[in-house]
């Protein structure tokens, strides 16, 4: 009995490291608003309200205003890193270390216990744990690639479902345009020095995960060899 449980607990643990890493690139569940220190709050609607019926939105011109100026910093943007905290819809929290180098690199090294590390080498995603092969995904089939391609074009890549300005805030509310990826995943940018803070990404049934950065750093190459 004591070896089944044994068992259970070790098969639970890592089925939440699989879930989050999942959330990290966007092919899992997601939400939770962060406040980063000093900044102003930013609150992700209910999933139910998000995109209502998950069509995509018909655009202003402020919308389109705000969704030029957030694919222009991400496309501008050469190196970022620093740390992210995630939490997952049942409030499991992971902690880690992140460096980005577009386009196509990144790298997220997750704090004891999850022992996790995610990789993006410019083409596939590695998902790698120490107990497990580790799992690799194109690029291209997870949101990852919306913040890593070479030219950021938000309107044109995504269904954009929502565009909402909050003080201090914008939120992005993007969807899969072929429809072959469930779900949504929302860029939230700090305002109005434009700076990706957080993603959320929300499943169909409403399951919700951020993950959310903190004490970046622009202008730092990291080395090639964090990418491999």
């Amino acid at each position: 009995m004591m070896y089944f449980m044994s068992n259970l607990d070790q098969n639970h643990r890592y089925r939440q490291r699989m879930l989050f890493a999942a959330a990290l690139v966007g092919l899992g569940l997601l939400f939770v608003a962060f406040l980063t220190a000093g900044g102003a709050t930013a609150k992700a609607q209910p999933a139910a309200e998000m995109a209502a019926d998950g069509q995509e939105r018909a655009l202003g011109e402020e919308d389109r205003l705000a969704l030029s100026e957030a694919s222009a910093y991400l496309t501008s943007l050469e190196s970022m890193q620093g740390d992210f905290l995630q939490v997952g819809p049942d409030g499991s929290v992971a902690e880690g270390r992140f460096y980005l180098r577009r386009p196509g690199k990144l790298r997220f090294e997750y704090e004891p216990p999850e022992n996790l590390l995610v990789v993006a080498d410019g083409t596939w995603v590695a998902v790698k744990d120490s107990s497990a092969a580790a799992q690799r995904y194109p690029i291209a089939s997870t949101p990852l690639s919306l913040i890593l391609g070479k030219n950021v074009d938000l309107a044109e890549e995504a269904r954009v479902l929502n565009v909402e300005e909050q003080p201090g805030s914008l939120l992005v509310t993007l969807a899969d345009r072929s429809g072959e990826a469930p779900g949504q995943i929302t860029l939230i940018f700090d305002r109005p020095k434009m700076q990706l803070r957080q993603w959320v990404v929300t499943d169909v049934q409403g399951l919700q995960t951020t993950v959310a950065l903190r004490n970046v750093e622009t202008g730092i190459r990291a080395d090639n060899s964090l990418f491999v």
